[in-house]
């Protein structure tokens, strides 16, 4: 790919939201294929630095009695060439090092280039987030996915700094395409993913023959996501569902929405949720783990836009309640191993590992 073009790319295009030139209504169409330019950088890098590690390899990997037979014919072929060997060492070493060089090259292009992507999005978003979002009907609850006086474009950067890239996200949420296959979901019928965010569930359902849409009462969110493709809309999740008809979604998720809205609008969500899933319908929602003491007491409250955090017993309570059938729990996301207590086989340390280090959130699926 040519780095260049893509970097003059981005600064073209932050100098043209800069300046206003591009104007409010610029989709930015050119962006999902610099997304995809970025994907087949990233790509050829990891296929060079696996190159860069078999340069010279021997045995080859893995240690088969061919490979123990090639590494003694190799040993014999070096000694009879023993004044041209030192010229192949050479010649290895000098590949190894041009392809180290080329790969810290391409970090450095990757780091460049995700800084500009950062900064553009901030430029590009923050122009066009200060609209006020649809009045919510008055004399019921309102979602308050948003503090006031917190900037939309902040809210939208924090999942940036504290849930992950964009690619780390997606791929902790394919973990529930597995889930959502085994409960058997209905196809053909639409999804409707509640707090899109930055639209990582709505590209996996579209990668995999889902139809679906997004909303989200931050604009920033719902401008990204336009801009990558997927189809969203700024709204009040409670407002949109009164607009759809009953029985006809197939899906309904919301992944690190719940801790967001009070238990009031909740309450109000859940049943009409319930109302507009088609016979057999799923809901899945995933949530921060209070039951993790370092998740409950500090990490939960990195986002000031949460509102408290939910019991696992609690939500699968209102799922219930709202007349769900509760399928399935899990664990998800955990700390890595290396984090968690050693001598975890004592009773007591492996309680007080599970305190500290259990899973950092949870899911809860359930059926119409």
């Amino acid at each position: 790919m040519n780095i260049r073009k893509v970097v003059m790319g981005i600064h073209a295009k932050a100098e043209r939201e800069s300046t206003g030139v591009s104007g409010s209504g610029t989709n930015l169409a050119g962006l999902p294929a610099v997304v995809d330019e970025l994907g087949t950088l990233h790509a050829a890098y990891a296929r060079l630095y696996q190159m860069r590690g078999a340069i010279g390899q021997l045995p080859p990997s893995p240690y088969t009695w061919r490979a123990r037979v090639g590494l003694r014919l190799v040993q014999a072929v070096q000694r009879m060439l023993f004044w041209y060997t030192p010229q192949i060492h050479s010649v290895q070493n000098e590949v190894t090092n041009t392809i180290g060089s080329l790969c810290k090259l391409i970090e450095m292009q990757m780091e460049t280039i995700g800084a500009l992507t950062a900064e553009v999005k901030t430029l590009h978003l923050a122009l066009d987030t200060e609209r006020p979002g649809p009045p919510a009907p008055t004399g019921e609850a309102k979602e308050v996915r948003i503090a006031a006086g917190i900037p939309p474009s902040f809210e939208f950067a924090l999942q940036d700094r504290f849930r992950g890239s964009e690619r780390e996200t997606r791929a902790k949420a394919g973990e529930w395409l597995g889930m959502i296959a085994t409960a058997n979901p209905l196809r053909g019928a639409e999804w409707l993913d509640i707090g899109c965010g930055r639209g990582e569930w709505l590209s996996l359902a579209r990668d995999n023959g889902y139809v679906a849409t997004g909303i989200d009462a931050n604009p920033v969110a719902v401008k990204h996501c336009n801009i990558l493709g997927f189809r969203a809309e700024q709204a009040d999740a409670v407002a949109y569902l009164r607009t759809v008809p009953d029985g006809s979604l197939g899906l309904v998720s919301m992944f690190h929405v719940v801790e967001h809205m009070p238990v009031e609008y909740l309450l109000q969500l859940l049943p009409l949720a319930f109302q507009k899933l088609a016979i057999g319908g799923l809901i899945v929602i995933e949530t921060p783990n209070p039951g993790n003491l370092l998740m409950g007491s500090h990490y939960f409250w990195n986002d000031p836009t949460h509102q408290r955090p939910l019991p696992e017993a609690l939500l699968t309570f209102m799922l219930e309640y709202a007349g769900f059938a509760v399928v399935r729990r899990a664990g998800l996301n955990h700390f890595p191993t290396e984090e968690h207590l050693p001598w975890t086989e004592i009773g007591a340390v492996r309680q007080v590992d599970a305190l500290l280090y259990d899973a950092r959130d949870y899911g809860v699926m359930g059926r119409k």
